[in-house]
């Protein structure tokens, strides 16, 4: 199993319920500050 971000605030140009997958993008947007606007969950892929 792998993670996924969830947006719940809106930010940078995501909207509210978009998913984020890759973890290049996942390691900098949580690493950027944006923990606060996310939640994390467990995907299977």
């Amino acid at each position: 199993m792998t993670i996924k971000l969830v947006v719940v605030k809106p930010f940078l140009g995501f909207k509210r319920g978009d998913a984020i997958t890759d973890p290049g993008e996942i390691a900098r947007l949580l690493a950027a500050g944006h923990a606060g606007s996310v939640v994390r969950v467990l995907s299977e892929v």
